[in-house]
């Protein structure tokens, strides 16, 4: 199952509890204020809409989500395409200044919660020190698999990403550390 194998990469580094929901809010958070500043960027008009950076990365990331896992991807479109419309809507309103302001301060919360996160709960280093893009680009979708999980949906995938990180010597125990 190739989405098993990819999540095993980022869940080796996000199987702490406490950090898991540190990224489920720190990545949308980190993810929303790219959206803001990459929603500046207009590159064309098509047919009166204005297609910007933001709509371009979203789309891409997005095509790729779904050669992943359909219904992963299906929720992911909807809450991190929500999130794009928001932040192009929102900087319709925003001075450059305002936009860079919230990017920075975002970026800044968002990246110190999760690395805070990985130190102090996970007691291990970043995944983006390994991999950027899994870090980066992968996370919004492995963050909506990990809330599914959570609920106690697609306990199969769940399942198929454990033996993944067994097989690759990587599951980690954290039940004494609650």
């Amino acid at each position: 199952m190739k989405f098993a194998k990819e999540m095993a990469f980022y869940s080796a580094y996000h199987q702490e509890k406490r950090n898991v929901w540190i990224h489920v809010l720190g990545v949308p958070t980190i993810t929303f204020t790219l959206f803001l500043v990459l929603s500046r960027l207009e590159l064309v008009n098509v047919f009166g809409y204005t297609v910007t950076a933001a709509t371009v990365f979203g789309i891409v990331v997005l095509a790729y989500y779904f050669t992943l896992d359909f219904i992963f991807a299906a929720a992911t479109t909807l809450v991190f395409g929500s999130l794009m419309f928001l932040a192009q809507y929102i900087t319709l309103s925003l001075t450059a200044t305002t936009a860079w302001s919230i990017f920075a301060v975002a970026q800044l919360v968002g990246w110190g919660a999760q690395f805070y996160g990985h130190f102090i709960f996970e007691k291990s280093r970043p995944a983006l020190f390994d991999n950027l893009f899994q870090a980066v680009v992968s996370a919004p979708i492995f963050v909506i698999a990990d809330v599914f999980f959570e609920l106690g949906y697609r306990k199969d995938v769940q399942e198929a990403v454990r033996k993944e990180l067994a097989a690759q010597g990587k599951l980690k125990n954290f039940s004494t550390a609650h």
